[in-house]
């Protein structure tokens, strides 16, 4: 399948993008079908060879997610010319982190062993009723994982103990 991605080129820090037509499965840098523009991102100037990526786009072509919002900045209208804008990035602040302090379970506070089975168990047998099979064989296993993790720390601290 073919694509229409940059070719970075340029020196350090003053990067410049060749607009090229290559083969998907094939790096950046290997060789191009042909050059459809360019774009010099310092200065914000393009070079687009509009009918030829036109013509590319109608036989198939896919552009890369930063091409095509290149193109939709330069007013080109294709079926095949979708951007999906990056999801929003997630700030870890000081309250996250004061969160996640909170949330561990201190030595005064746990339950003992026998009451966390059994409420564990409890819990279960409710959800079991509202879930799927799937989900509830992947709850069971999770819920094994626990329990060896369990018994690792409280062979660890017996180990420390003496």
């Amino acid at each position: 399948m073919l694509a229409i991605r940059f070719m970075r080129t340029g020196r350090r820090n003053r990067a410049f993008f060749r607009i090229v037509l290559t083969e998907s499965s094939r790096p950046p840098k290997s060789n191009c079908i042909k050059e459809l523009g360019w774009f010099d991102p310092h200065t914000k100037q393009t070079s687009l060879h509009e009918e030829e990526i036109l013509k590319y786009l109608n036989t198939g072509a896919k552009p890369s997610n930063s091409v095509a919002k290149l193109l939709l900045e330069n007013k080109m209208k294709h079926k095949q010319i979708v951007y999906k804008p990056d999801a929003p990035k997630q700030k870890r602040g000081k309250g996250d982190q004061e969160k996640t302090k909170t949330q561990e379970p201190t030595a005064e506070t746990e339950p003992t062993e026998d009451n966390t089975h059994e409420s564990a168990k409890e819990e279960e047998v409710a959800q079991t009723e509202e879930e799927t099979p799937q989900e509830n064989e992947e709850k069971a296993q999770e819920a094994k994982v626990e329990t060896k993790e369990e018994d690792k720390t409280a062979e660890n601290e017996d180990q420390k103990e003496s």
